[in-house]
């Protein structure tokens, strides 16, 4: 089995995690918006691989292809997608008030664990612009509610699955 086709096979098992991004993404969209964004991005880069305009080193690299896809295609379907439900949980709503950019990046970074560089490779900015959108997102997320912990007395903060990366 060549490298071309281990990554083609091994790409499907990046799925819960794009999953898992693509929910947090669409902000109470619905599921069904977010699976479809999901499937689309996997068939978008593994047709991409196949027709060899993408070439990834590794699976790693054909991960950040995929988070760019789903990106990229979120930001064209989420035009007129839904708005959270009052049953949605404030983080929820919080995000839905976050423009996509910035979302996208708390996202990255936060949810999906990934390094300032591979973040801003994925949104397709550069390193500092990254930082900014992240400062903006982190700051909107504190005003409507949600503040991050306070060190004095080690309370969690709400969105305590979000997490700071340095």
């Amino acid at each position: 089995m060549g490298k071309k086709a281990e990554i083609l096979e091994r790409l499907g098992g990046i799925a819960p995690a794009l999953r898992r991004y693509s929910r947090a993404l669409c902000a109470g969209a619905g599921h069904t918006l977010s699976d479809e964004l999901v499937q689309s991005a996997l068939q978008n880069v593994g047709a991409r691989i196949r027709a060899r305009e993408l070439r990834p080193a590794d699976l790693q690299e054909a991960r950040l292809e995929a988070y760019a896809a789903l990106t990229a295609s979120a930001g064209k379907r989420l035009t007129d997608a839904s708005r959270p439900t009052p049953r949605h949980p404030p983080i929820v709503h919080g995000l839905a008030e976050l423009s996509l950019d910035d979302r996208a990046a708390l996202l990255l970074v936060s949810l999906e664990g990934m390094g300032y560089e591979a973040a801003a490779r994925v949104l397709g900015i550069r390193r500092e612009a990254l930082l900014a959108q992240l400062m903006r997102a982190r700051a909107k997320l504190g005003v409507v509610g949600l503040p991050p912990a306070d060190a004095e007395s080690g309370a969690r903060r709400a969105a305590s699955h979000l997490r700071i990366v340095k």
